[in-house]
């Protein structure tokens, strides 16, 4: 952190804090109007992403009790949201300096520097909350959350398990446990497979980096396939005089993944759409990550027949019929092990996007069988 913004901070800081400690409280107009209520109602505001609502209802709190560190917390996260990093920071350290015991204020902080990307910061706030609750579920979430972002992963998952044993039931918990198992199941041995693991969902920028790097599809191929990168070879039913492959999709001029995009494109491993656009940014639902993968396969094992063999069959998916373009990818994929149908249903969820945790671990096991 610059010298200049960590001044401007705590000057901030204490100006709120000294503010607070000189303003004359409100007058409450009822049994209900207390600071507590309007922290309570703001959370629920919070939730909801209804930021302007949320900010009144812990302006009210403030008010009401100057010296308040729920509603100082509050005003802090509402910043968060807005990304407006300094202001949730000097709200969550007036917070801290209202009540140094009051654990959200630590994890509000712990957040606001991992956004500003300063783990070591980050990772302080959150070991300090653990230190005043080593028994509060959320204190082990938020300090998995601040690992997982910082890329450790063992550690992450350690402390995401031990948010559940302390607290069972914490659907957010559960979620980012699964993230961490499937993530170090995938193993990501590259910088860029590790950020993308990160990523819900994934693009088709990302799924291409995957491609090039953490599969090395390029490698596999000059290996099982050195004719495609052979200058005179043409796929069959290609005219002699064509171009070798597809040329740059137009809008990647620029991107930080456009050489892997030129790469599995030139591969014709992935298409542009019809309109010569591939969309680096376009998230990547299950219906296209199937059919990516159905190609990829095709190409390195050299088999194109993998692509219709299951057409006519009947579907094993309730929610998808046989005549989808993807049901065929679908049965190879699942047949495969590259990835799962909803459990219990069967139901395969073509819409559904994709996660990083998800694209690394079937370009772990895509990267099996070859």
């Amino acid at each position: 952190m610059s010298t200049r913004r960590s001044l401007s901070v705590l000057w901030l800081g204490a100006l709120l804090f000294g503010a607070a400690g000189c303003a004359v409280p409100l007058q409450s107009e009822g049994i209900g109007d207390t600071a507590a209520h309007h922290y309570a109602l703001g959370m629920k505001f919070l939730e909801t992403n209804e930021l302007d609502r949320a900010q009144e209802e812990f302006e009210r709190a403030k008010g009401l009790a100057p010296s308040f560190a729920p509603a100082w917390e509050g005003l802090g996260l509402v910043a968060l949201a807005r990304k407006d990093l300094p202001v949730a920071e000097a709200n969550l350290q007036t917070a801290k300096g209202h009540d140094w015991r009051y654990v959200p204020a630590y994890l509000g902080l712990a957040r606001v520097y991992s956004a500003m990307g300063e783990p070591d910061r980050a990772r302080r706030e959150a070991e300090e909350a653990l230190r005043l609750a080593p028994r509060n579920a959320r204190v082990h979430l938020v300090l998995g959350q601040i690992l997982l972002a910082a890329f450790e992963f063992t550690r992450a998952e350690a402390s995401f398990s031990r948010a559940l044993e302390l607290e069972p039931t914490n659907a957010d918990a559960r979620r980012e446990w699964d993230r961490s198992v499937k993530i170090r199941q995938a193993a990501p041995g590259t910088m860029v497979g590790k950020r993308i693991a990160l990523a819900d969902p994934i693009t088709r920028g990302e799924l291409a980096a995957l491609l090039a790097t953490e599969l090395g599809v390029e490698n596999h191929l000059r290996k099982r396939r050195p004719e495609l990168f052979d200058p005179s070879f043409r796929p069959p039913g290609e005219p002699r005089g064509a171009p070798s492959g597809p040329g740059t999709p137009a809008d990647v001029g620029g991107h930080w993944a456009r050489n892997a995009i030129e790469l599995v494109a030139r591969l014709h491993l992935m298409d542009a759409y019809p309109d010569g656009t591939f969309r680096p940014d376009e998230p990547v639902m299950r219906a296209g990550f199937a059919t990516t993968l159905e190609q990829v396969l095709s190409v390195v094992v050299n088999d194109s027949g993998i692509k219709t063999r299951y057409v006519g069959q009947q579907s094993p998916f309730p929610d998808l019929r046989s005549d989808h373009f993807a049901f065929n990818a679908a049965i190879v994929v699942t047949t495969r092990g590259l990835m799962e149908a909803e459990r219990p249903s069967g139901a395969f969820r073509l819409t559904n996007p994709v996660s990083g945790p998800e694209a690394l671990l079937a370009m772990r096991k895509l990267a099996e069988l070859f």
